[in-house]
């Protein structure tokens, strides 16, 4: 059964369509007031919906959600949209998630596959409709028959895994996997100057024997040498992904295959529609342990997230080997160091002397706290992304003691 819980800083809550009054001892005089209030605020959530909808107050349109334990991200308040819709990141379990007004919060449990409504009533007049959606789970497994399809790709010298893809049965693009975003994003240049669309929505796609239909097409500045954009891991929800460097196949499963031995077993944490893993740095005797978002978009080894390295102070003496001005996919200029990490501990991998690169203005490079693993590192493995049971598993390759670029 979900729950849910309505703060609110008048002493009243909310609870499955009750209203419980709780006398505020400090601030007599004001039960009369809260419990007005609370009747006119069930009657407005009436005309939305036959069943009451819990209501918050708010007296700015600035809000926030923070999913578990993850740090608030910004929501504005619409009241012209009904309902205006927050969709959390992929989870196999039922999660917390608290809505935070000026005034005050609410905080729910919600299952996958699940919705939960409420009205935020903003400046004691607009009704804010809301709704908070967890994504229903997606498993293959019982597809029958199962499917194994087998794909060739390229690994560029710049650590690009290029993919032939269809678009809409006509054009044939090279396209990299990148488990560092989402969906299909091609890039401006490409979309006006090669396949002169203009129109982005509901495109066919085909990679190997699948097919994805109406599909959006996110346009983007900039993608990967050799390449006119990318697709990312959420095409595959509930599909098994293999990434076989020695021999350079990329296969989509419906089933997980049998594992050889060697490989370890990873956890995947999804946070802001991405996933990461978890590994450690280690440096003058002392170890880093933190997540890693799972990148093989990013060309580079390891970028270092500076809001995390000064929580946990990782050395800031470190001899600089290089200073390079990266662009990120919207083509800005992002000026890098990198500098020299004794260790990284991936399971039970052990990467000794790694360059790792960080920015030198400060900031989340991914938009949130976390580490970036790229693909020179992930390369050296041969890779199984299991989305429908939420594991990665790394098993060293033939790379794996190749040297790095950015090695002094």
């Amino acid at each position: 059964m979900d729950t849910y819980t309505i703060e609110l800083n008048e002493g009243w809550a909310v609870k499955k369509g009750f209203v419980n009054f709780k006398k505020n001892e400090n601030k007599p005089g004001k039960l009369m007031r809260a419990i007005i209030l609370s009747f006119f605020l069930i009657l407005t959530a009436l005309s939305y919906s036959q069943n009451p909808l819990p209501v918050i107050r708010a007296g700015s349109i600035k809000a926030f959600i923070a999913e578990g334990n993850e740090e608030k991200s910004n929501w504005t308040l619409s009241p012209d949209l009904r309902p205006d819709i927050y969709s959390t990141t992929k989870s196999s379990k039922a999660k917390r998630v608290k809505f935070y007004t000026d005034i005050d919060s609410l905080l729910i449990t919600i299952k996958p596959g699940k919705k939960f409504e409420f009205v935020v009533l903003l400046n004691g007049k607009d009704s804010c409709f809301t709704r908070i959606e967890s994504p229903a789970t997606k498993n293959y497994a019982t597809v029958n028959p199962a499917f194994h399809d087998t794909i060739p790709f390229v690994l560029t010298a710049l650590n690009n895994i290029v993919v032939k893809v269809i678009l809409d049965d006509k054009d044939t693009l090279d396209l990299k996997f990148d488990s560092g975003s989402t969906d299909f994003r091609i890039t401006n240049d490409a979309i006006k100057n090669t396949l002169h669309l203009t129109d982005l929505t509901s495109h066919f796609f085909k990679i190997g024997k699948q097919t994805w239909d109406k599909q959006n097409i996110i346009p983007v500045e900039l993608s990967g040498q050799g390449t006119v954009g990318r697709f990312g891991w959420d095409i595959f929800d509930g599909m098994i992904v293999e990434i076989d460097y020695d021999n350079r196949i990329f296969i989509i499963h419906s089933k997980l295959p049998k594992l050889t031995k060697g490989y370890s077993k990873f956890d995947m944490e999804y946070t802001n529609g991405l996933f990461c893993i978890q590994g450690e740095l280690q440096l003058k005797n002392k170890k880093f342990k933190n997540r890693f978002l799972f990148d093989n978009g990013y060309q580079k080894t390891i970028m270092l997230d500076t809001m995390l390295m000064q929580e946990q102070n990782y050395p800031k003496d470190l001899a600089v080997i290089k200073k390079v001005i990266m662009k990120n996919g919207q083509g800005k200029d992002v000026p890098v160091i990198t500098v020299n990490n004794e260790r990284f501990n991936l399971g039970n991998h052990v990467l000794l002397n790694i360059p790792v690169q960080l920015m030198t203005s400060t900031g989340n490079p991914a938009g949130f706290k976390t580490h970036i693993l790229g693909n020179e590192v992930l390369k050296r493995f041969n890779t199984i992304i299991d989305f429908q049971h939420n594991y990665v598993y790394l098993k060293k390759n033939s790379l794996f003691d190749t040297g790095y670029s950015d090695s002094r």
